[in-house]
């Protein structure tokens, strides 16, 4: 991270609040000189910093990132493991949809492990090109795009890592237990609260994936104005209030982002699957399953190596 960077994320954090230069500059073991540079490029790009001597300086306004999203970005990089260096993370306020964005920059050549994070989306959709609501301020709705050197028909560990990446990242974050209903949604006191859509393209004569765009959206505080109507009784958030907290966005999203890639980098499918089911919402209950426009009910008894769940018919 860049010197400005880490200024301006010392800034950020004590708003309000005049931070010396020499404090500043021990802090980040750099020149006086170099902050001074820092706080002047700054400046150039947007922010008033105040200074006054023997106190130091001090943000008093955002500049050109009044949404913090820049503030947001860094704050992710500054929380990311070794691991889960990504290839570019950008961070927006709003967008139509996280993964047609993220699709489209694929098919330009974007590397692998290139993330774009939304604090709205316009067009977010689910499986099936289902609706996903996505309103502004209250969650955060992530992208991220592999280049994985695996046949397509593995592609669902894709989806089952992001879901188990999720669940340990709202623990770490929030200290709230979450649980996973088969195969993508998060739930909270069964209501869902996050929902995860792959897509992949698949190299056909090959059989393997090209690429795939694993998107992320999780309700972090109620909306305002509640839920719609239409899915008010099964949708919730991890926090009751009307506004997500932006630090608890980041810390999310960094969360997430490390969970997911030492996950996808080094664990193994079994333990995978051994914890994607420890996590379970649906394990040893009485469910509904729908196949077309038919639907019977069973008891759901496992979920095997491939994660498919096993049922047992009521029948």
């Amino acid at each position: 991270m860049k010197v400005k960077e880490q200024v301006l994320l010392i800034l950020k954090s004590n708003k309000g609040k005049f931070v010396s230069g020499e404090e500043i500059a021990n802090s980040l073991f750099v020149s006086r000189n170099a902050i001074w540079k820092a706080i002047n490029s700054l400046r150039a790009d947007g922010f008033t910093i105040d200074a006054v001597q023997n106190k130091g300086y001090m943000l008093t306004s955002d500049g050109n990132i009044s949404d913090n999203t820049e503030y947001c970005r860094l704050r992710i990089l500054q929380q990311l493991k070794r691991n889960a260096s990504c290839a570019e993370i950008t961070v927006k306020k709003t967008v139509t949809s996280t993964n047609t964005l993220l699709r489209a920059e694929a098919e330009k050549g974007a590397a692998h492990k290139t993330v774009l994070i939304a604090n709205e989306q316009t067009q977010g959709r689910g499986r099936h090109s289902k609706s996903f609501f996505s309103p502004a301020d209250s969650g955060i709705y992530i992208s991220i795009l592999l280049r994985p050197d695996f046949n397509a028909k593995d592609a669902y560990l894709i989806t089952t890592g992001a879901a188990v990446a999720v669940v340990r990242a709202i623990k770490e974050v929030c200290g709230i237990s979450a649980d996973i209903k088969w195969v993508n949604d998060i739930m909270l006191n069964g209501k869902k609260i996050c929902g995860i859509l792959t897509e992949a393209v698949t190299d056909f004569e090959s059989g393997c994936l090209q690429y795939a765009v694993t998107g992320i959206g999780i309700n972090i505080s109620r909306p305002k104005g509640g839920f719609p109507a239409e899915i008010a009784d099964i949708a919730s958030s991890l926090y009751s209030d009307e506004v997500a907290d932006t630090d608890i966005k980041c810390s999310l999203a960094a969360e997430i982002l490390n969970n997911f890639f030492e996950i996808y980098e080094h664990t193994s499918q079994s333990k995978l699957i051994n914890e994607y089911k420890k996590y379970s919402a649906v394990l040893g209950k009485r469910i509904k399953v729908t196949v077309g426009e038919q639907f019977y009910f069973a008891t759901a008894v496992d979920i095997d190596s491939n994660a498919r769940l096993i049922v047992k018919d009521d029948s």
